[in-house]
């Protein structure tokens, strides 16, 4: 089979490989299509904290081809999308129900999804493989991304109307506003971009901010925007300077989601007057559950969920170091690569 090969930073390859075959408990998809996301963009310029190299690509819907011995609950010919990993069940966090914080989370990673065929291991096609039933293939392999997305929802929980403001207009970005007007809140979107803004208009946002070079400028705009600041904020960049500043932007007793990952290492300052004084919660979140997921393919029914609106292009297989090469240019948002 045809399929991508990341084995170094910036070095993508496309190799012919063994097509796979399942061991007893896995699942073997042909690929229909599969997605490119921040994760990869970033993994294809550094590297990655939790994901080896090589094996690339895990956003996706395929058909079931064959089944290994012991799998019941799936069959060949089912239209399906998965979650790239499923928790233990046994380690520490598993059992204390903190399924998303699995010790051994990435020791059964589902990756290659830019491929002609896909093996999915035992332990996620026993809990994480969903068939589609009436959800296109496109929507579909949304269900990943937006279950991370309402697990920090899940974490977040404003009530309807709460002011919320997102800083970033990539695909999380517009999940995030996705999920805040499914939830009645009033939107405002922080990008550096004009045409990005104007996708966040056209996806329903409350109002948009052109974040110019001087930080305080476009940030006194939101403060403006918000009688003071917004009762949610969300950091959708994955850039150090707005983990700092978004505190700065949300209301007393306001809730900041710092949601992308920084690199390894990197550190932060946070003003510990605002935090303290004005009674912040700053939040983490990461990954995702099975309810994220079910929730997640029960928002993709609904027609306020544009998500078809995030894709930039559909590329054949073959074309998948070229779109690598755009996106690390900022060249769109999202591709859709089918084989």
């Amino acid at each position: 089979m045809l399929a991508a090969w990341l084995p170094a930073p910036r070095v993508l390859e496309l190799r012919e490989l063994p097509a796979p075959e399942p061991a007893p408990g896995e699942v073997v998809v042909r690929m229909r299509i599969a997605l490119t996301c921040g994760t990869d963009l970033k993994t294809y310029r550094r590297g990655h904290a939790k994901l080896p190299f090589g094996a690339f690509g895990h956003e996706g819907v395929g058909e079931i081809v064959a089944v290994g011995e012991g799998v019941e609950h799936l069959r060949v010919g089912q239209r399906v999308t998965w979650l790239p990993t499923a928790p233990c069940g046994t380690c520490f966090t598993c059992r204390r129900q903190r399924y998303n914080l699995c010790r051994n989370l990435f020791d059964a990673v589902v990756l290659g999804t830019y491929a002609e065929y896909l093996k999915i291991n035992a332990r996620v096609a026993r809990v994480h493989v969903f068939p589609l039933e009436t959800l296109s293939d496109l929507r579909g392999a949304f269900v990943e991304p937006l279950a991370c997305v309402l697990h920090a929802w899940r974490m977040l929980e404003p009530l309807p109307g709460a002011r919320v403001c997102i800083v970033g207009t990539g695909a999380m970005g517009y999940l995030h506003l996705m999920e805040a007007r499914a939830r009645h809140c009033e939107t405002i979107v922080v990008g550096r971009r004009p045409e990005r803004l104007q996708l966040a208009r056209t996806l329903g946002a409350t109002e948009t901010v052109l974040a110019t070079p001087d930080p305080q400028h476009w940030m006194e705009t939101v403060r403006m925007l918000t009688d003071g600041g917004a009762d949610v904020v969300i950091e959708a960049t994955g850039a150090k300077e707005i983990w700092q500043l978004a505190p700065d932007l949300a209301a007393p007793g306001g809730k900041v989601l710092l949601y992308s990952g920084l690199a390894k290492g990197e550190t932060v300052s946070i003003l510990a007057e605002r935090w303290h004084y004005d009674e912040l919660t700053i939040l983490g979140s990461f990954h995702f559950t099975t309810p994220d997921a079910l929730q997640a393919l029960e928002r993709l029914h609904q027609s306020e969920f544009a998500v078809e609106q995030l894709i930039t292009d559909t590329r054949p297989l073959r074309e998948i170091v070229q779109v690598f090469e755009q996106l690390d240019r900022g060249e769109g948002i999202k591709y859709a690569i089918v084989p």
